[in-house]
């Protein structure tokens, strides 16, 4: 993998993740996905469609409603052949920031794979780790 064949925007296509030795597809139907390299940087956003607009006054449960229909974040990278490390900076999910995951890159056909061991533990979302493989497909320019 090198940068010139990261850079770009890409859609989710698939996700599963393998905990226990059971894998399931993390992949909302509803949602739309895009992720976003740089040089340096990468991006990640999904939404629900048809969110709502706030109200004057949005009350707690307008942003609630927000903030569970939309989900974002944004670091640095490395990336050295296949292995490749996201070091967030902000996320919507406040257990990400600060953070540093490993994955290993794939590049055929200009689909992206993007796997690795998960840190759902040290994340505080479980108990033990799980393995995430996510494949992802570049967008037209």
């Amino acid at each position: 993998m090198n940068i010139d064949e990261l850079v770009g925007e890409w859609t989710l296509i698939s996700a599963e993740i393998t905990k226990n030795g059971e894998t399931t597809s993390i992949l909302d139907p509803n949602r739309s996905y895009i992720k976003m390299f740089t040089r340096n940087r990468f991006a990640f956003f999904s939404r629900l469609p048809n969110r709502e607009n706030f109200s004057n006054n949005a009350t707690d449960a307008e942003l609630m409603l927000g903030a569970k229909s939309f989900d974002a974040g944004t670091g640095r990278f490395d990336l050295n052949g296949q292995d490749y490390i996201e070091h967030l900076d902000f996320c919507s999910h406040p257990n990400y920031e600060g953070q540093s995951i490993a994955f290993k890159l794939t590049y055929v056909d200009e689909v992206l794979t993007q796997e690795g061991i998960y840190p759902l533990k040290r994340l505080g979302f479980a108990d033990a780790d799980g393995y995430l493989v996510e494949t992802y497909k570049k967008l037209a320019s």
